[in-house]
């Protein structure tokens, strides 16, 4: 894969193919896994979010709903063949009927998260009633944990009271469940936040201004013990720095961006087992609009991009 970062982003377009995922795969865990081939709406007045807890037992799943877990993805290759297989067998004994996804940016874009879960959104089964932005590096060990059909539109799995790290009341990131309606209505999330963080902060108001209602499980005596994050941030640093006028122009809700309009280009799709368990990745190639959000690019083309006048 290393040839494809040195390339320039500009309408330079790299295949990832699974035979080289495969191959990046087998790498890291040295084959320890085995991997086969098999409306726009606008938005409305601003609301305060109604927040309420659900007993976790009193929760039931239904055969009739079907859940697509949407996983962005980069270069989390560790992460992803121990997420696909536990994940399958948690929801299983749970009776979830669900389908992962797994979005993978291929592009050389600095990582958009948000973008990633709209264009999963959007490729994603119709088969599937409701969707979970889950990240790769998050996963219950309290089988008490679930994952139903919201019955508000909205069910917040790793609420503030639970999830290892984040614990502010506005948070709404790790794993958010959503009904496909509950989703359109927020236009999807906003495409313009490139690099890591804030993203879920810009969709909390998303879900505010459409006045709905977050449902959190309750009766978990877990706490912060009830998931596990398998994210190493020696190994895996973010990209959490911020170029050009990016701190300013993220501080305000993003009124014009979302699921309806986002511009991508899908390079393939394939069908994988990882130890028994099914997902379908998608290899996406996102596109930046330079002169809205020039911090899409990292920080090494910068030079490059001044000299022929197209960034600030």
């Amino acid at each position: 894969m290393s040839a494809w970062i040195q390339t320039l982003v500009k309408r330079k377009r790299t295949k990832i193919v699974f035979v080289g995922l495969t191959v990046t795969f087998s790498l890291a865990l040295i084959l320890m896994v085995k991997l086969q081939s098999d409306t726009e709406q606008p938005v409305t007045k601003t609301h305060k979010v109604i927040i309420r807890t659900e007993n976790a037992e009193s929760t039931t799943v239904t055969e009739r709903h079907k859940m697509a877990i949407l996983v962005p993805f980069r270069d989390r290759f560790e992460e992803l063949l121990e997420f696909v297989p536990y994940m399958h067998d948690f929801l299983n004994k749970q009776g979830t009927a669900h389908q992962i996804y797994v979005i993978n940016q291929v592009d050389d874009y600095r990582f958009n998260r948000a973008a990633l879960i709209n264009v999963g959104f959007l490729e994603s089964g119709k088969d599937c009633d409701y969707i979970a932005m889950h990240d790769v590096d998050l996963v219950p060990v309290n089988p008490a944990i679930a994952y139903p059909y919201p019955r508000t539109g909205v069910y917040h799995v790793a609420s503030p009271d639970l999830h290892p790290l984040y614990h502010y009341k506005k948070f709404v990131g790790g794993i958010l469940l959503l009904t496909r309606d509950a989703f359109t209505s927020t236009n999807g999330m906003s495409n313009r936040y490139w690099g890591w963080g804030l993203e879920d902060d810009e969709f909390y108001v998303r879900m505010r201004r459409q006045m709905l209602e977050i449902e959190r499980p309750s009766g978990i005596t877990t706490g912060y013990e009830t998931f596990r994050h398998i994210h190493n941030r020696k190994k895996r640093r973010r990209d959490t720095a911020k170029h050009f006028n990016q701190t300013q122009e993220l501080r305000h809700l993003d009124k014009k961006t979302g699921a309806s309009n986002i511009k991508y280009t899908i390079d393939s799709k394939t069908d994988i087992t990882v130890a028994g368990a099914p997902a379908k990745i998608i290899n996406v190639v996102l596109d930046c609009d330079l002169k809205d959000t020039p911090w899409c690019l990292k920080p090494e083309y910068h030079t490059v991009y001044k000299a022929k006048g197209l960034i600030p």
